[in-house]
């Protein structure tokens, strides 16, 4: 069992269970060497730094050279069915040219899209999008914050709920809003949500991301724990794929555990309730989270929508308020003026 570079998680295997980090030490070898430039009819970008690696691509922090700003650059780089080649061009491996090509104009048709995706003040920004090198790049907004599974680590290894659950539901009100847009994020983790100099949360890597229009196979990387049942079946999938992704996250964050995988769960659940672990969550609250983490698709919350309603129940209207003892005199003395009669 080796640690991830990337998050720190115990892991075997290709890849970390935790944040989907290539595990592999020659994974460093892929990525670009600082110092590259990317051109584009309107901008030279300068790549810095390695911010993250996973198995559809890398991801840099760059500068816009004519702008002085720094940027978030994400490469497609699928390692199952892609090459490094010496000039630093990516190409697919032999017999891969069909499913490479694919996945390169899905990317730049999904930049394209999320680019669209403005006014969310929770989900990183999309500058721009572009092919060279054979493969295709995003350009997104840097972001100074860390993620939840950092945060989490800085805060002892758990994240009270006082402080993470009201963060959350601005970030689940704008997905909600882009669900109804037809997009679906299907990558929600503790490492794809930034915690903020500010304390907002930004939600990021929509490299995973699909339109629920068609029925497409959709397939994605999966990260133990926090990807449904029926992300493994590639089909299937809902606005309630991302409710589970999201509850395993707050699951996560709040309990300091990774979730069990939903494929261990089929035969025998156990799952522990977060209040069982220690939270201090409202039975709504535990309950909220769990009916989010449903293991069949149909018993689960369907909307984040729902999962809103549920995890922050609407207070009840306050009793009315006492007549004044003011009201209460002139309305006796009304009333013995009217025995008078």
């Amino acid at each position: 069992m080796a640690l991830c570079p990337n998050c720190g998680h115990p892991s075997e295997g290709r890849f970390c269970t935790q944040c989907g980090h290539a595990l592999n030490k020659t994974s460093s070898r892929l990525s670009l060497p600082a110092g590259t430039v990317l051109r584009t009819p309107s901008f030279r970008y300068r790549l810095e730094r390695v911010l993250g690696q996973g198995g559809f691509g890398v991801t840099y922090a760059a500068q816009v050279l004519e702008l002085k700003q720094q940027v978030a650059i994400k490469e497609y780089l699928p390692i199952h069915f892609s090459l490094r080649n010496p000039d630093k061009s990516v190409s697919p491996k032999p017999g891969m040219e069909r499913e490479y090509e694919s996945g390169v104009e899905s990317f730049s048709h999904e930049a394209q899209m999320l680019a669209s995706l403005r006014g969310f003040a929770s989900v990183v920004r999309v500058h721009d999008w572009f092919r060279s090198n054979g493969t295709a790049y995003l350009v997104m907004e840097f972001l100074e914050g860390v993620p939840l599974h950092q945060k989490a680590a800085q805060m002892g290894g758990r994240i009270p709920a006082g402080e993470l659950l009201p963060r959350c539901k601005p970030l689940m009100q704008n997905l909600a809003a882009i669900h109804r847009q037809g997009v679906l994020h299907r990558d929600i983790t503790p490492d794809n949500i930034m915690w903020m100099p500010d304390g907002r949360l930004k939600l990021l890597d929509f490299g995973s991301a699909r339109t629920m229009s068609g029925n497409k196979s959709m397939t994605v990387l999966l990260k133990q724990g926090f990807a449904p049942v029926e992300q493994y079946l590639t089909r299937g999938q809902g606005t309630f794929t991302d409710v589970y992704s999201l509850c395993a996250t707050l699951y996560y964050c709040l309990t300091g555990v990774s979730p069990v995988d939903p494929i261990e769960r089929l035969e025998n659940d156990t799952l522990a309730a977060p209040i069982g672990l220690g939270v201090a969550l409202t039975p709504e609250e535990n309950a909220a989270i769990l009916h989010g983490m449903a293991i069949q698709p149909k018993l689960r919350t369907q909307t984040v929508d729902d999962l809103i309603a549920e995890l922050f129940p609407a207070a009840p209207p306050p009793p009315p308020a006492p007549p004044r003892a003011s009201f209460l005199r002139w309305l006796d003395r009304l009333l013995q003026g009217f025995g008078k009669h």
